[in-house]
């Protein structure tokens, strides 16, 4: 049998597993940015969102691709690749968009 896939049907299949990790990532973003960066725009903020997105879905293929662990990588409704990939490219893009998660005054211990 020939298990074969094209690239779009891939992406596809990426898409769909990853879902959950993804919408978890545009609610995180989006609180992070209405919470602690006021004002802020509804326009960047969803330039903010897609780009992540589009960095996230890259980074779950690279790592759906290079799988180099023995477990499965669907835990339960979950894409472990994306969850990876959210978590990295989260922070950086909001770090890009110049968003701040924690500022300077927020410190406990200065």
């Amino acid at each position: 049998m020939d298990n074969n896939i094209d690239f779009f049907g891939f992406l596809g299949i990426a898409i769909y597993l990853g879902s959950v990790a993804f919408i978890a990532g545009i609610i995180f973003q989006t609180f992070v940015v209405v919470k602690y960066n006021k004002p802020f725009t509804w326009g960047k903020l969803t330039l903010l969102l897609i780009a992540t997105r589009v960095i996230s879905l890259a980074l779950t293929i690279l790592i759906w691709k290079y799988w180099p662990f023995s477990f499965e990588m669907m835990q339960g409704p979950v894409l472990v690749p994306s969850v990876i990939a959210e978590i990295i490219a989260c922070p950086v893009m909001l770090k890009l968009f110049k968003h701040e998660i924690f500022k300077k005054t927020d410190r406990i211990i200065t």
